[in-house]
């Protein structure tokens, strides 16, 4: 199976990867005041620096898909950061895993999907109409 294998600093690495996956990433962020321009919306001087080992799986006969996190780390300025991508059959063990939402193929499932999101969140987004408006 395909892996990634990622060690922070020279540390021991951690090897992620399953037989069910579909995708598998290593993904780094950096949030907030990143540059002298920037204006983010939470501006408290702080930089998060952070790494996630994570992949989705695409298991057969309708079973279950997960969202599986084999590393999560908070890193700073000067971290030096190794990803390897390798075929293996040995990983490390998942950290943690949480039931993904299955996706209806079809156009009419996935409209009921997007209409009760936007029921959910139309306040959130959308100014209450003003009466006798």
């Amino acid at each position: 199976m395909y892996a990634l294998k990622i060690s922070i600093n020279g540390r021991e690495p951690v090897t992620g990867g399953a037989t069910d996956l579909c995708v598998l990433s290593a993904i780094l962020s950096l949030t907030g005041k990143l540059g002298p321009a920037a204006e983010p919306r939470r501006d408290d001087g702080s930089v998060d620096i952070d790494l996630r080992l994570g992949g989705l799986t695409a298991r057969a006969n309708g079973a279950a898909d997960e969202h599986l996190d084999w590393l999560r780390a908070d890193l700073q300025i000067g971290d030096v950061v190794t990803i390897r991508i390798l075929e293996t059959d040995h990983t490390d063990p998942v950290i943690s895993g949480r039931e993904a939402e299955r996706m209806a193929d079809d156009e009419r499932a996935y409209f009921e999907h997007c209409k009760k999101a936007y029921f959910e969140m139309r306040e959130k987004f959308e100014p209450s109409p003003q009466p006798g408006g």
